[in-house]
Formats: C-alpha cells, structure tokens, sequence
C-alpha cells in the first residue's frame, strides 16, 4: 500500500501536496486512524526525538497513544466483520441490489 510520510515522518493516507509517497505493506488491514497515528521512517534515514535521541529506519512506530490506536483498530476491525456478516445474510436471502 501507499502512505505519505510529512517531514516529522508521521504516516498519511492522502498526500498534501509536502509529502513523499512510501510503499510498504505494514499497515495492510489497518484503518485510516491506526495508519496516521505512526511514524514511519524508511531505510536508511533516521528520525531525531525531541530529546535527541536518533533512530534509524526501518522503523515503524507509534506517534500517539499506543491504546487509542488499538481501540481504533478493533473497532473498524468489527465493524467490517459486522459488513461481512451482513453481506452473507444477504447472499443467504438472495438479495443482489
């Protein structure tokens, strides 16, 4: 898939026009909020921490609240579930439209 990482390396799914496009299947099955809550430094660059402390990439983090992503992330993981139950009932009662 396609992410868009801005100069801090926080991950978006739609380009503003400043970001650059990255390819990378980390986030395959991941919703937009869990997406953009990341950072996302490719190989061979390095991202520099407020405190200074420097990491190199690959590496994929989260930029926020770790437990906030994760509530994001089961919650649309059940909604499409939910979708996908309700598209068998469908097929079941022979509903096409």
């Amino acid at each position: 898939m396609t992410i868009y990482i801005d100069s801090d390396f926080r991950c978006h799914l739609t380009d503003d026009g400043t970001m650059r496009p990255v390819e990378t299947g980390a986030f395959d099955g991941k919703c937009k909020t869990f997406i953009e809550g990341y950072r996302f430094v490719p190989e061979g660059e390095s991202w520099t921490r407020a405190d200074g402390t420097v990491f190199t990439g690959e590496m994929i983090a989260p930029a926020e609240n770790y437990f906030a992503l994760a509530k994001a992330q089961a919650q649309y993981e059940a909604d499409m579930a939910a979708a996908a139950d309700m598209q068998t009932a469908l097929d079941i009662l022979g509903v096409t439209e």
